[in-house]
């Protein structure tokens, strides 16, 4: 299995090697003094979660979380700052970080908890040739550009892509998107795969849903 790769913005030295001696050989961990290296690897290359401390030379950690929020809403970060007032860490929380953490920290508590929430991260979020679905708020992506679907179209997307290149006959979508019940007009599914097209479209997303007339509909990227 393909290592996980970890970002880990930390300007003491003696903390930077503390990390690198708990992950190695266990993940791919890079380790960057300020938020300039940081940004500068991060817009060559996404890690699977970031590390982050609040006391920074450049930028503090905050202010680096709203920057990552602003290009990536689902990356899981932890905070891990000496800084272990309550405000700070709503603060942090308020931000979009996942976990906080108080140094001195335990380095088994850390492992446990970047494992908790790499596992939290691919169990919900999953990637589908340059989708992301994201079952933890029920948002789409496209090459991050949200595609503000509907709960309906969620539920009919991601049962799409869970079966990418295998046509999902009418009945079946009902079933599992309007439930056994429904006895609407069958137009309705028509108009919401018509409605999720145009999103992806306007996402700059490729002609992914192909219609199999008479039977059902496709996931398939051409």
């Amino acid at each position: 299995m393909e290592q996980k790769t970890i970002y880990a913005v930390e300007d003491d030295e003696g903390i930077r090697e503390v990390y690198e001696g708990a992950f190695e050989g266990v993940y791919n961990l890079k380790t960057f003094e300020n938020g300039d290296s940081f940004f500068a690897a991060f817009r060559r290359e996404k890690p699977d979660l970031v590390i982050l401390d609040i006391m920074l030379p450049d930028m503090d950690g905050f202010t680096i979380l709203t920057k990552i929020r602003q290009f990536d809403e689902l990356l899981p970060v932890i905070i891990v700052s000496a800084k272990t007032d309550e405000i700070s860490f709503v603060k942090g929380l308020n931000k979009g970080a996942d976990d906080y953490m108080a140094k001195p920290f335990s380095i088994l508590e850390l492992l446990a908890r970047v494992k908790t929430n790499l596992r939290r991260s691919s169990m919900y979020v999953r990637s589908a040739d340059g989708f992301v679905i994201d079952a933890n708020t029920y948002k789409i992506y496209y090459r991050e550009n949200d595609l503000q679907v509907t709960l309906k179209e969620f539920k009919l997307m991601k049962l799409l892509t869970e079966k990418s290149g295998v046509t999902i006959g009418r009945e079946e979508l009902f079933r599992e998107v309007w439930g056994e019940d429904f006895l609407g007009e069958t137009r309705t599914l028509d108009m919401h795969m018509a409605s999720l097209r145009e999103k992806i479209k306007r996402a700059g997303g490729p002609d992914c849903i192909v219609t199999v007339r008479g039977v059902g509909y496709r996931f398939e990227i051409k």
